[in-house]
C-alpha cells in the first residue's frame, strides 16, 4: 500500500468510526480521499516542477484540462498513485515544453489548424470510447455510462469555446500567453482523449510496469 493509500485508508476508517456508516460507505470515502489527496499533490508536483523548467502556467492548465476531461472519460490508470504522479508530471511538463519551445513560435494560421485538429480528434475518440473505466471502479449501469459520455462530450466543446475565445484575444493584444493557453488546451484535450484508446492504454501500462517503485 503507498502512503497516499494509507493516509485515505486511515481518514476513512476515522471518518467511519466518528460518523458510524458502513462498510460500503468507508469505501467511498477512502476512494474520495484518495483521489483529493492524489490531485493535490499532482498540482503541487507540476507547480514545483514547472517552476524549474520555465513551464509552471503552460503545465498548470494542461494539468486542469487533463483532469476535468479525465473525470468524465476515464482512460488509462497506473497500478499505483505514486506511479500515476510521475507518469502525469512527465508528460504535463513533457508536453508543456513543446508548446513552449515550439508549437507557439509557429503561425497563427498554422496554430489554428493544430488547435482544430485536436478538438476534433478528441471529439471522434471521445464519442468511440468514453467512458472508459478500470477494474478498481466498473461502470456497471448503462444510464451512468451515457451521462458520463454526454458530459465528456460537453468538456470537449467547453474546451474548444475557451481556444476560440483566446485566439480572439490574442489577436486583439498580441500577448503570446493566450496562444499557449490556446495549444494547452487542445492539446490537453487531445492527449487525455488518447489516453482511451488501446494503443494509449499498452504503452502507459508498459511504461507503469518498467518503473521500478
Amino acid at each position: 500500500m503507498s502512503v497516499i493509500e494509507s493516509i485515505a485508508a486511515n481518514i476513512g476508517k476515522k471518518t467511519k468510526y466518528i460518523l458510524d456508516f458502513d462498510d460500503n460507505t468507508e469505501e467511498i470515502v477512502i476512494y474520495g480521499a484518495m483521489n483529493l489527496i492524489q490531485t493535490t499533490v499532482s498540482f503541487f508536483l507540476v507547480i514545483v516542477i514547472g517552476f524549474i523548467f520555465g513551464v509552471i502556467y503552460e503545465s498548470l492548465v494542461f494539468t486542469i484540462i487533463v483532469s476535468i476531461l479525465k473525470k468524465y472519460s476515464g482512460g488509462a490508470h497506473a497500478s499505483s498513485p505514486g506511479r500515476c504522479l510521475f507518469i502525469g508530471s512527465v508528460i504535463s511538463i513533457g508536453l508543456s515544453l513543446l508548446i513552449s519551445k515550439i508549437l507557439c513560435k509557429q503561425s497563427v494560421w498554422g496554430i489554428t489548424v493544430i488547435g482544430i485538429l485536436c478538438i476534433a480528434i478528441s471529439l471522434y475518440i471521445i464519442i468511440k470510447k468514453a467512458p472508459v473505466d478500470s477494474e478498481k471502479k466498473p461502470i456497471t449501469s448503462n444510464k451512468m455510462r451515457q451521462r458520463l459520455k454526454r458530459d465528456s462530450i460537453v468538456t470537449i466543446l467547453i474546451c474548444s469555446s475557451v481556444m476560440v475565445m483566446v485566439l480572439l484575444i490574442f489577436k486583439i493584444s498580441g500577448n503570446l500567453v493566450y496562444i499557449k493557453i490556446f495549444e494547452c488546451t487542445g492539446l490537453g484535450t487531445l492527449w487525455q482523449s488518447f489516453t482511451l484508446t488501446k494503443p494509449a492504454i499498452e504503452f502507459l501500462h508498459k511504461i507503469d510496469s518498467l518503473l521500478p517503485f
